[in-house]
């Protein structure tokens, strides 16, 4: 399969231990030497860098990991290719970046959706995968329910996104094994569905006072990572987890067509 590392901090923070750790799995220690990738974002943009080549040979990925650069957003990949048949490749590499609304969405996902190919994106849908792979077009899936849902609002609230995707991230996990992190370079996304760790501690300041989070597939160091619940959406901001809403606090506003369109994919 694949693994993930990211980082949420309420002040820019330097994430290059963390990833120096990950990547002699890429190839070296682990079997996920088809591609590697980094996200890390300014603002609303994000600087993504990534290539289809192990991670476990990258001088260029060595370089980044060594250097300090500083985020309040990070999101990191490591590829193994399955099904092998959709190989190397830069637009099969992790993770993926889309514009909307005036922000740079990075996407990123462990695990397999068997199936997803059959289930065509509504013929209006802004969003087409470059690539091959299950994970591009699970992301498509979920940038159309956010357009559809959020639309061009600017001062959306976290609750709101997460309610918007959770009807498409519940159909899509159905297929098989989702654990994806999303990101808007205000706010991460998490769908812990199987097997997802989480890291809180203070960052470098003198004061104390910054906060920071670290999630990953498999604990990376002695440090205590803890599994994040499964089958739910977690979300990080600025360093802290935000409390998850009562569901019934506030009802999905995804249209009822796009869970219909979805279904008369599947069935045609």
């Amino acid at each position: 399969m694949c693994e993930l590392l990211a980082m949420s901090a309420n002040r820019p923070a330097e994430v290059g231990g963390y990833l120096s750790r990950l990547i002699p799995r890429g190839g070296r220690t682990g079997p996920h030497a088809d591609g590697w990738g980094v996200a890390y974002y300014e603002g609303r943009a994000a600087r993504v860098f990534k290539d289809p080549a192990p991670a476990a040979e990258s001088r260029f990925l060595a370089m980044l990991a060594q250097h300090p650069l500083r985020s309040t957003a990070v999101i990191a990949h490591i590829r193994l290719a399955n099904p092998a048949i959709f190989g190397r490749a830069t637009a099969n590499t992790h993770p993926f970046e889309r514009e909307w609304n005036g922000r740079s969405w990075v996407f990123a996902h462990n695990g397999k959706l068997p199936g997803i190919h059959e289930r065509e994106l509504p013929e209006d849908c802004r969003f087409e995968p470059l690539g091959d792979t299950d994970s591009e077009l699970a992301f498509c899936h979920i940038l159309d329910a956010i357009a559809r849902g959020i639309g061009r609002q600017r001062d959306f609230s976290p609750a709101m996104l997460a309610h918007t995707i959770t009807p498409v991230v519940k159909e899509l996990a159905a297929l098989g094994e989702f654990n994806f992190i999303l990101s808007d370079g205000e706010c991460l996304y998490v769908h812990a569905h199987t097997n997802l760790h989480r890291l809180q501690r203070a960052g470098d300041a003198a004061d104390g006072s910054n906060e920071m989070v670290l999630l990953a597939t498999a604990p990376l160091t002695a440090e205590p990572w803890q599994s994040l619940a499964p089958q739910r959406i977690h979300i990080f901001r600025r360093g802290r987890p935000l409390v998850e809403p009562r569901r019934a606090a506030r009802p999905s506003i995804v249209p009822a067509s796009y869970g219909a369109a979805m279904a008369a994919a599947a069935a045609a």
